[in-house]
């Protein structure tokens, strides 16, 4: 059971991770049109990557400052960036697998042999 939950939190992890710098790389990319053109309106992928972006990147964004982003080494950046991931691959297996958890492992009544 326990292989299952680290096998599932690693899955949604790298899942996550690959969604969140794509999410990233689209709304950026997209939005550098906005400084050459001021009348510029985002488009629908731009508006869905920007909300996935803010969705994705919590909790850590909210713990983030503007004094983090200045003085705080880019390899330590990245690895609050895959603690993130591996923060929402973690909770998101324990909810997939939150039934077997609470009711454990129930003991298969069919293979116990009476011993006579």
């Amino acid at each position: 059971m326990k292989k299952s939950i680290l096998l599932t939190s690693g899955g949604i992890a790298v899942i996550h991770l690959l969604l969140s710098i794509g999410s990233v790389a689209v709304a950026f990319g997209s939005g550098m049109e906005a400084f050459e053109n001021p009348d510029y309106q985002p488009s629908m992928a731009e508006r869905i990557a920007d909300s996935l972006v803010e969705i994705l990147t919590q909790p850590a964004m909210s713990l983030w400052t503007s004094w983090m982003s200045k003085n705080i080494p880019d390899v330590v950046e990245w690895g609050l960036y895959l603690l993130n991931s591996l923060l929402w691959g973690i909770a998101l297996a324990i909810l997939l697998h939150a039934r077997t958890l609470v009711d454990g492992k129930k003991p298969n009544n069919k293979t116990i042999k009476a011993t006579s």
